[in-house]
């Protein structure tokens, strides 16, 4: 289980340009549970991600995971435990690999690369052939021996969200990674993302810009505004709550309110 407890992030403390962030921020999210962050552009979703991935420092506040205080743990550290994929490049992937060696490193990555070529064996291939095939995710299975750096945006955010999960992530971070494709493509996306934590029955976080998915696909949606949680829905309030409403959720102000901190 992941416990947030009262976490801050101030940005420029101090400073003209000061700014809150996350304020305040409290929430726990059990194993296995698939969470939708929500809100406006500016409320604070890839400030969390990025803090809970170890990107970010925080002022005030406490993270704990399965019991244990990890709030002080490094980036390499948390990297144990959070696997991210973001809207841009992952880092997670190696450009000038194929997706096949991208997958299979991933299955080896505890072993020296000079290891790593031999491990490819024509075994392996047919594995990760039926794997992506089994997607059903347009027609993936015919890049297997394409480099990564060619690929499309989709592809990439795919194979990114397998990487993490064959090298055995306890938590994803998903950051808005169907921003930018057409409605089609990120619907395609966001498909493919639930089968695949949903069969791994992976914790997951993702900061997603389709209220749609966060009330039919999610256990839980909340919504952040001026960096504070304004509205956790979940259970049966979820399953009654209607689109509209979720969206008008979206402008309530928190309960403790600074227009000092509004940009």
């Amino acid at each position: 289980m992941i416990n947030i407890e009262d976490i801050f992030v101030v940005f420029y403390a101090g400073t003209p340009l000061e700014r809150v962030a996350l304020r305040g921020v409290n929430f726990s999210v059990k194993d296995g549970e698939v969470v939708s962050i929500l809100g406006n552009n500016g409320a604070g979703r890839t400030t969390l991600l990025r803090f809970l991935a170890g990107h970010i420092t925080l002022n005030f506040g406490r993270l704990w995971y399965n019991g244990k205080d990890i709030t002080s743990q490094s980036l390499e550290e948390r990297s144990n435990i959070f696997s991210s994929v973001f809207f841009n490049d992952n880092v997670c992937t190696a450009g000038d690999l194929t997706v096949l060696e991208n997958l299979a490193a991933a299955t080896i990555h505890h072993q020296k690369q000079s290891f790593f070529r031999p491990a490819i064996v024509p075994s392996m291939k047919d594995k990760f052939y039926d794997q992506l095939k089994n997607l059903n995710f347009m027609e993936m299975e015919k890049f297997i021996d394409e480099k990564v750096c060619n690929l499309a945006k989709p592809y990439k955010q795919v194979l990114a969200l397998l990487v993490a999960v064959i090298k055995g992530a306890k938590v994803l971070l998903i950051d808005e990674h169907s921003t930018g494709l057409d409605v089609d493509t990120s619907k395609a996306l966001l498909e493919t993302t639930e089968k695949i934590i949903r069969s791994k029955k992976i914790t997951t976080i993702m900061a997603i810009n389709d209220p749609e998915f966060a009330l039919k696909r999610s256990d839980r949606a909340i919504v952040l505004n001026y960096g504070q949680v304004v509205a956790d829905f979940q259970g049966k309030e979820k399953e009654k709550l209607k689109l509209e409403d979720l969206f008008l959720s979206f402008n309530k102000k928190p309960e403790v309110f600074d227009k000092k901190y509004i940009s």
